[in-house]
């Protein structure tokens, strides 16, 4: 009796819409993970880069997020030691988790709700604090080390437009900020 079929197509263009809005700001979450862990050198990185588009992955994401925001936490804090910069132990790490377990109590009746809306407000929390932290590092000089080796500018030295770090003529990517030369 409450059945109303003829309703339903009305309701595709915002269910696609809501869809598409939902990808993107999961999408603009990942690259913020990702341009973290890139503006990492390579030895303090606890993982790589690329492993934050697993999190895409369904049902596979969610068990990913448990490995995931631990190694993130990890390589911030390795990152922030190797150049001098203090930080509080473990960043942002319980923060993370509760974002994973957040997210796993989505799938759990009568608790769904509460889950969902904490989940949200730590997911934000989460994403504002790790972007905080790669500001920092970008803000940052990066010291003459293994993973960023700093070379004096010559006539074949060009500028990152982003950050502005010297490159190699040959770099396509500035190994400061990741961006794309």
């Amino acid at each position: 009796m409450f059945y109303r079929p003829h309703i339903l197509p009305h309701f595709l263009p915002f269910i696609f819409l809501a869809f598409f809005v939902f990808i993107g700001v999961g999408i603009a979450y990942i690259l913020t993970l990702q341009r973290a862990i890139s503006r990492c050198a390579p030895q303090n990185r606890a993982t790589s880069p690329e492993s934050v588009w697993l999190l895409l992955i369904p049902f596979f994401g969610t068990i990913w997020q448990f490995v995931l925001y631990p190694r993130i936490s990890e390589t911030l804090e390795r990152e922030f030691h190797a150049r001098g910069l203090p930080i509080e132990p473990q960043p942002a790490r319980n923060l993370g988790l509760a974002v994973a377990v957040l997210h796993v109590l989505w799938f759990i009746p009568f608790v769904h709700f509460f889950a969902v809306v904490a989940g949200f407000i730590c997911l934000i929390l989460y994403w504002s604090k790790i972007s905080g932290y790669s500001n920092q590092l970008l803000d940052q000089p990066v010291p003459a080390y293994a993973g960023f080796p700093q070379q004096p500018p010559t006539s074949q030295t060009r500028f990152c437009t982003k950050c502005g770090s010297p490159m190699r003529a040959e770099e396509l990517f500035c190994q400061r900020c990741g961006a794309r030369a």
